[in-house]
């Protein structure tokens, strides 16, 4: 199997999971702001529904905008694409493709650094302890109204960056033709099974 078809099976599993994720996100945001509105009426707000929305409006955007990359629909200039000669246009996804692959990896690396997963084992696991040595608070932060730990809405950066990654170079490998293109390489059209 070559690097291309690796990523290229790779990033169709992810697609697939996103897609999946997404929906979930999408179907919470809709629950529970619809619930609300519908008690408001009645003189009722439930602070914590607000603030699940609004988190997981957050992390639909990063799994979306993952998805959008994949698709090739976010970050280029389409109208551009279309008016210019095609090896044009084909040098202008490359650069999309390498930037977003350059931009995902650094952004994976500043998220081992922010997460420290290294120090909070030298620290023997102790938050506590790992915050003295660090300042770095992440484990400890949490939520104003539901009071849950920050991190684990925090991890959807990592995932982003990785799977950022994995779908840009997916991309670059379809560029240079290391693998052929689906007509629907997202999965967004069709409700499929990852290959």
């Amino acid at each position: 199997m070559t690097i291309g078809s690796l990523l290229h099976r790779l990033s169709s599993g992810l697609a697939w999971v996103e897609r999946g994720l997404l929906r979930l996100l999408v179907l919470i945001i809709a629950t529970f702001v619809l619930l609300n509105v519908g008690l408001r009426v009645f003189g009722i707000t439930i602070a914590w529904a607000d603030e699940l929305a609004v988190h997981a409006m957050i992390l639909s955007g990063f799994i979306g905008a993952s998805l959008m990359l994949r698709a090739r629909i976010d970050p280029a200039v389409l109208l551009a694409h279309e008016v210019v000669p095609e090896n044009v246009a084909r040098v202008l996804r490359i650069l999309v493709s390498t930037g977003s692959a350059a931009f995902g990896m650094v952004l994976f690396w500043l998220c081992l650094r922010w997460f420290d997963p290294a120090g909070l084992m030298e620290a023997g696991f102790d938050v506590a302890e790992f915050e003295m040595q660090s300042f770095n608070f992440i484990y400890t932060d949490t939520t104003p109204v539901m009071a849950v730990p920050s991190y684990w809405f925090y991890l959807v950066m990592p995932w982003f960056a990785l799977t950022l990654s994995v779908h840009a170079l997916t991309n670059l490998a379809e560029d240079f033709g290391l693998v052929g293109r689906r007509a629907d390489p997202a999965g967004l059209a069709l409700s499929e099974a990852p290959p």
